[in-house]
């Protein structure tokens, strides 16, 4: 023993516990749970079939009903004919130069379909015989 004081390994002791203990203490810190930051939900997509513009959104709406009853389009070609008109809805109402001018537009679609349905209604007989309506124009 006496030999190990003289290499003063004892001496050494309290250092040595004076370290543990604060490494103790700052894992037993660190210890707890961390906190979860959470991000606000993202806003809702905007729906894909609205302009933002209601004149074309009427129009758009009542496109089907309204072509099918003025029998603009063969029933088989319709849909196709919908599909490209709305298309190009859409990316005339993203683009800022075209945007101003497409309520006037769709006015203007809205009129001549009125006009080719000869004053008809947009409610047209499905092959059960049940009405199918839409807005109209």
């Amino acid at each position: 023993m006496e030999l190990a004081n003289k290499a003063a390994l004892f001496r050494q002791a309290p250092t040595t516990r004076l370290g543990c203990l604060a490494l103790g203490l700052l894992l037993a810190g660190c210890g707890h749970a961390t906190r979860k930051v959470t991000l606000p939900p993202p806003p809702p997509p905007k729906p894909v079939a609205a302009t933002g513009i209601s004149p074309c959104d009427a129009y758009l709406d009542s496109y089907l009903a309204c072509h099918r009853a003025a029998e603009i389009y063969t029933p088989d070609t319709l849909q196709a004919h919908y599909q490209a008109i709305r298309t190009g809805l859409l990316q005339d109402a993203n683009d800022p130069r075209t945007r101003p001018y497409l309520a006037n537009r769709c006015m203007g679609l809205q009129a001549q379909l009125s006009a080719a349905l000869k004053g008809r209604s947009c409610n047209t007989q499905t092959a059960s015989g049940n009405a199918k309506s839409a807005n109209k124009p």
